[in-house]
């Protein structure tokens, strides 16, 4: 209904009525206005009132300003009840956390205020996080009718699946007066102090006068620090100044500095001088009044990198040489994100030691909105962060990043970040561990995985073995039948991680406390650690480093599926070792990785080797044919050189899907039941089965066809050619046997398969089947 601009009141007393009436059910209602109407107490009003009725109504209200979307989650599960271990153990604990709460109820109306401000800087994608990885959950999983009060900005393109019919719009709110800027007009205070335009820029909520100045400089305006605290006193309505204090951290509370250990921030020092805007919404109205333009951007961030990674020494740690640096350190990411220079700056070891993390992964969200490529540094950020990975300090932060680069083999980069970080607790000190988005299996990793790890010393020298479970079936010594468990252990040098020998079969015999009695055809001797060592804290690993052995001289080794890697820890005092970490992240992580590139082998588009494919399908599983044995009805070029190069893979049962006859077994279709619907010029030939239907070969054209005379014409076509579909199921089982040790790189291999599929075969990419193959769905038999 049109209606004028109403008060608060008016406002919040039709929210309550809207929320009392008792046909609600999963709908979102977004609450918007001008800045300073008082759309945030109107929010929190009236979800407490809706406590207020007849009936009992699960209520809870959350101020978001200043808070990430994982924090205000938190909150709401740890609001019903819930504990650490809950949020830790469950995959989706808020939907779940949720779901219980509201069992049986009657409903539930859940506030949120000051959505447009979350985030730890001002330009930030928290508001989106929690509009739709918070709020959205909670609808889905609400066991009752449910109502989400949503303060924002822009409800009609941000706020999801909202649900107000046009007839019970909420009146608008009334501009209050004497106006936003309270008391002040902006164009006034601009002309006087253009200053504004410099702290408006600033990403924190309070910053340092001296970080200002650095602002004004960048932007050719007046920063005399003497100019600054006169505009501050002249604007008391706009501006307020507080001494040097600790700012706000991630979870919105106070505390230390984000990402800074408490001697950094003592460096500020007590009559450093910080400047606020009263509030979020005048730095907004500021921004928008006089945005920066695209030259004055790149001239911010230049002025903060001259006085943080252009500081002479920058080598060794400059995130804490002064305010100035610490501003930086915390913001660099998101300004150079605005300036268009991330990508390129986020390659540096001295940026990535010193940049906090949340910033960091702000600003790759916004430089990389169709995700990051393969081979770029932040591609480790975003999987530690899809690994579930939250450090508690900055330091932790950045040894979980070296241990990355080494992974990859980036080991130059990773000392330069190492060096530029500082002191460290502990350093990755070899690794035969799997890096991230690497397709298809990896002999070197694969070879290095491990249920348990077990120190001791073989032929003089310390080492470690790595063991890995056997089944009783695949053990091959004729001793060890009556063994308590079978193993296959393989050994590497404790300094160096250079592996030794080949792997052996060991059979285990355990005592009756548990340990290892005898060990049949070990090639080591375990060693005793001492109970000291043994005691000391481990730091927290990603979940998929399941087992850890520790060392006589304190190295700590982890295993798991993804391989062993060894840990120098000189300071256990600084390591934090729990809780241990999720495996996944709460919400959905901050960016994504864009589609990865497909195998070099493809990329020329020629004809790829035999040893490609059998790389997927098993050494000696393609079977060759000489050309004068094919039938003559085979005339396309493309189809002869694939029969007689490459060879019909013998899938032996492990794409149970599919299955080829032996190439020199190859007849005509005679019976073919595609011949009355035209679909290719033939003649054509049986090819196997795929999905318990024929697969036909269209010998002219190279096409392959589903021989069933059902349905519609293009559902028939499964491949535009031989080539194509051995090229599409080999990167199918590539996938299969890649040991992902991130659910994410999971998904998004399957994202890039199909993206593949597209460029190598479109024809196939749009038969629907090929959408179960790329998937993973009919690896298991009992899925066809």
């Amino acid at each position: 209904m049109e209606s004028s601009a109403v008060s608060r009141e008016a406002v919040t007393t039709r929210l309550s009525e809207w929320l009392r009436t008792p046909d609600r059910r999963h709908l979102t209602l977004p609450v918007a206005g001008p800045v300073g109407a008082g759309k945030t107490s109107c929010v929190a009003d009236a979800t407490a009132m809706a406590g207020q009725g007849e009936f009992p109504v699960v209520t809870h209200y959350v101020d978001c300003r200043g808070r990430t979307a994982d924090a205000v989650a938190t909150e709401l599960i740890t609001s019903w009840g819930f504990d650490e271990r809950f949020i830790r153990t469950r995959n989706a604990p808020l939907g779940d956390a949720f779901r219980q709460r509201t069992h049986g109820q009657e409903r539930a109306v859940v506030g949120f205020g000051n959505v447009q401000w979350a985030g730890v800087t001002a330009t930030s994608t928290e508001p989106e996080r929690v509009l739709r990885h918070v709020i959205v959950p909670l609808l889905r999983s609400a066991g009752c009718p449910v109502a989400v009060l949503v303060e924002t900005d822009h409800p009609q393109e941000r706020v999801p699946l909202a649900s107000v019919l046009e007839s019970e719009d909420l009146p608008a709110f009334e501009a209050p007066d004497p106006g936003a800027s309270a008391g002040h007009d902006l164009d006034d205070a601009l002309s006087r102090f253009p200053q504004l335009r410099a702290l408006a820029a600033a990403e924190t909520r309070s910053t340092p006068l001296t970080v200002w100045s650095v602002l004004c400089t960048a932007l050719d305006l007046p920063g005399d620090p003497a100019d600054l605290r006169a505009a501050v006193n002249a604007l008391p309505g706009l501006l307020t100044a507080t001494p040097g204090t600790a700012q706000p951290d991630h979870a919105g509370g106070t505390g230390e500095i984000p990402g800074r250990g408490p001697d950094e921030a003592a460096g500020e020092t007590a009559d450093a001088t910080h400047v606020a805007f009263a509030t979020d919404g005048i730095r907004h109205l500021l921004r928008g009044h006089r945005p920066l333009s695209p030259a004055e951007l790149p001239r911010i961030a230049d002025a903060l990198l001259d006085r943080s990674l252009r500081l002479p020494g920058a080598a060794v740690p400059w995130r804490g040489h002064d305010s100035v640096a610490r501003y930086a350190a915390d913001t660099l990411p998101v300004h150079c994100a605005a300036a268009g220079t991330l990508p390129e700056l986020a390659r540096e070891p001295g940026f990535l030691a010193n940049a906090d993390r949340l910033a960091l992964l702000t600003g790759l969200a916004l430089s990389f909105p169709d995700g990051i490529p393969q081979g770029h540094p932040a591609l480790d950020v975003h999987y530690l962060e899809e690994a579930g990975v939250e450090p508690d300090t900055h330091e932790e932060w950045v040894s979980w990043l070296h241990w990355a680069l080494v992974n990859r083999g980036a080991t130059d980069m990773a000392a330069r970040l190492a060096q530029s970080a500082g002191d460290l607790p502990w350093l990755t000190r070899w690794s035969h561990w799997r890096p991230y988005a690497l397709f298809g299996p990896s002999a070197e990793h694969d070879a290095a995985r491990a249920d348990e790890a077990v120190v001791g010393v073989a032929h003089g020298m310390d080492v470690v073995a790595g063991q890995l479970e056997l089944d009783e079936d695949d053990f091959d010594g004729d001793a060890g039948a009556d063994a308590d468990e079978w193993v296959l252990e393989r050994l590497w040098r404790l300094d160096d991680g250079t592996p030794l020998e080949e792997a052996v079969q060991v059979a285990l015999y355990y005592d009756d406390e548990g340990d290892v009695e005898h060990a049949a055809g070990r090639v080591f001797e375990p060693v005793e650690v001492p109970d000291e060592l043994d005691s000391r804290p481990a730091p927290r690993a990603p979940s998929s480093s399941s087992c850890l052995a520790v060392a006589t001289d304190g190295t700590l080794v982890y295993g798991g599926h993804g391989g062993v890697y060894a840990l120098s820890v000189p300071d256990p005092a600084r390591v934090t070792s729990a809780p241990r970490w999720r495996s996944l992240p709460l919400l959905h992580a901050h960016g994504r990785a864009a589609t990865w590139p497909m195998p070099v082998e493809l990329r020329a588009g020629d004809l790829q080797p035999q040893r490609w494919y059998e790389s997927a399908f098993g050494r000696g599983a393609c079977r060759v044919v000489a050309r004068a044995d094919l039938p003559e009805g085979i005339t396309h070029p493309g189809t002869v050189r694939f029969l007689t190069e490459v060879g019909l893979p013998d899938f032996d049962g492990a794409l149970p899907y599919v299955s080829f006859v032996p190439p020199n077994s190859l007849t005509e279709a005679t019976d073919n039941p595609l011949a009355a619907r035209a679909v290719g010029p033939g003649p054509f030939f049986h090819l196997g089965t795929w999905a318990g239907a024929g697969l036909l070969l269209d010998g002219s054209s190279g096409r392959i066809h589903l021989a069933h005379s059902e349905g519609a014409v293009e559902d028939h076509l499964l491949s535009s050619g031989l080539q194509q579909l051995c090229t599409l199921l080999a990167l199918s089982r590539l996938r299969a046997e890649s040991g992902f040790t991130v659910w994410a790189e999971e998904l998004d291999a399957k994202r890039s398969l199909r993206a593949w599929a597209q460029e190598l075969d479109p024809d196939a990419a749009s038969h629907p089947h090929w959408a179960a193959v790329l998937s993973g769905q009919w690896d298991d038999s009992d899925m066809l």
